[in-house]
């Protein structure tokens, strides 16, 4: 199982290659790969594990910037070689027809491109196999419920119909997700955003495991002014503060303060950049057995 951490700039996965001896997996947006982005990528490729670069279509269907078909491929004719994986523009996810013709496009200056499917029922996927399309992706807002999933992974997967398929879910890499369904990676900026929500993500080994075995704990840094919030526990009222407060110094040489307020959100960024790596592992580990 793969995970490609999202990042907001090179220096959190620096920071990680730093700390941690690790090579981690990462996504691009091609909107915002930046200068920044390809000097890091020339000077640390053996860094790093697999690259993938997308082609901002979220971006674009929520109305924050704009993609160009044409100026998309000519990065991809250039650069495109510098990814293990590239994804289609698949800026009208019900538009079949132009999800196609730009896949089509795009295969043919980048092999390396990867189909984004959005109606798991449609047949689509039976077609991309067939045209040799064997590492599919699924849309960040389709196949969430368990119908949905249970009929992607019994027909694609469980059935042995469809050999050497892999599945993608963009924009998800939480447990309760990968834990019940063996998809090959998945994406997420969700590292980034709850740090910068003031959240740090804790694998608790001191509690009792979830029914499906998940030992994650959301703690809230953001400060004393968000005191009631409901979305995690404050960490002042955390339970297991005092164990925590033994693993950050530990694995960081962090302290709590070090996580606090608008101030923390870098440090924040890095320990949960960290718990996500270490899921990663954890759930190859689940689904090996």
């Amino acid at each position: 199982m793969e995970f490609f951490l999202v990042p907001p700039g090179i220096g959190i996965i620096s920071e990680l290659i730093r700390r941690f001896d690790v090579k981690p997996n990462v996504l691009l947006s091609y909107a915002r790969v930046g200068q920044d982005f390809g000097n890091f990528i020339h000077g640390n490729r053996p860094r790093l594990g697999d690259l993938m670069v997308d082609s901002g279509a979220y971006s674009e269907m929520k109305d924050t910037l704009k993609i160009n078909l044409d100026q998309y491929t000519a990065f991809l004719k250039g650069a495109g070689h510098l990814f293990d994986y590239t994804i289609n523009l698949d800026v009208e996810p019900e538009n079949y027809d132009r999800r196609m013709w730009n896949l089509l496009k795009l295969r043919k200056v980048c092999p390396n491109i990867l189909p984004v499917v959005h109606d798991p029922y449609s047949g689509e996927i039976d077609q991309l196999y067939d045209d040799g399309y064997h590492y599919i992706l699924i849309g960040s807002s389709d196949g969430r419920n368990r119908a949905q999933q249970d009929f992607i992974f019994n027909r694609y997967v469980y059935s042995n119909r469809f050999p050497g398929l892999r599945i993608h879910k963009l924009g998800t890499t939480s447990y309760n997700t990968f834990s019940e369904y063996p998809y090959y990676s998945g994406d997420s900026t969700s590292f980034v955003q709850a740090g910068g929500f003031g959240q740090v993500m804790y694998w608790n080994n001191d509690r009792e495991p979830d029914d499906n075995g998940n030992c994650t704990d959301v703690i809230y840094f953001g400060g004393y002014e968000f005191q009631d919030t409901n979305r995690c526990q404050v960490y002042y009222n955390y339970r297991f503060i005092n164990q925590y407060e033994d693993y950050l110094w530990h694995t960081f040489e962090f302290r709590l303060t070090d996580l606090m307020g608008p101030s923390g959100a870098t440090n924040r960024w890095i320990v949960n950049g960290k718990y996500t790596l270490d899921l990663e592992k954890r759930l190859t580990r689940l689904h090996a057995v």
